[in-house]
């Protein structure tokens, strides 16, 4: 009995587990590490996650850094990777939205009125997807930044951080960060901004570890789909 128990176990977890390191948009941290662990636990391979900016983390790729997937917040930058020959296939994984909270109600007609005077924070457009999609919507919402005092920090984890602190009125996020913040007031920006597509590049240096193999092929699984769909994220057809 003894020696057969030690067979199941074995049949149970892969022969010889091996390791992905996985880049992670910061608005998609968290399901990231949902999908991780239940990834790890099904399959006995081990994750590392590294986040970051999208922006900061394709220049990482560029100059070598050794990441087998990437997750990131728009569809340019993997498209990049695939062209420059460091990315052997891309996939979307997930439609992000972007919200504006804060701590006293604001209507789309009243944002720029409401807006004067106060500290908004939002994530460098020139690196961060939700960053660009914030800039965006603050053209939509007509608001002037001569009325108030931006914030810009590297990206939207920082945002977040930056209003759970109190050091902003106003922030732009995603909308899958809303469980981890207490916002009072959140505001819908759907149609003030360009579509988020988030796409994912297996980058060419993976291929072969069958760790990356299998985890590229779980993020689109039925069960990654239904975690990123529950974490606040359109998903695509």
């Amino acid at each position: 009995m003894r020696i057969l128990v030690v067979l199941l176990l074995l049949i149970a977890r892969p022969l010889s587990a091996g390791e992905v390191t996985v880049a992670v948009a910061s608005n998609f941290l968290t399901t990231a590490e949902e999908i991780a662990a239940r990834f790890e636990e099904a399959t006995g391979h081990d994750v590392t996650l590294a986040h970051g900016s999208t922006g900061q983390i394709y220049s990482q790729i560029e100059a070598g850094a050794p990441f087998d997937v990437f997750l990131s917040a728009d569809a340019r930058r993997p498209e990049l990777l695939g062209e420059a020959g460091l990315a052997a296939d891309i996939g979307t994984y997930a439609l992000g939205r972007l919200v504006l909270i804060s701590r006293e109600p604001v209507t789309r007609a009243d944002a720029a009125e409401a807006f004067v005077g106060r500290t908004a924070a939002l994530a460098d457009p020139t690196v961060a997807p939700y960053g660009l999609a914030a800039t965006a919507a603050m053209e939509r919402l007509r608001l002037d930044t001569a009325t108030f005092r931006p914030v810009l920090v590297a990206n939207v984890g920082q945002v977040a951080t930056v209003f759970a602190t109190g050091n902003a009125d106003f922030a732009f996020v995603s909308a899958a960060q809303l469980p981890l913040l207490d916002a009072p007031h959140v505001l819908d920006l759907v149609g003030l901004y360009p579509p988020i597509t988030q796409d994912a590049a297996f980058l060419a240096r993976a291929t072969g570890n069958e760790a990356a193999m299998a985890f590229w092929d779980w993020l689109f699984s039925d069960d990654s789909r239904a975690l990123i769909g529950a974490a606040g994220y359109d998903l695509p057809e």
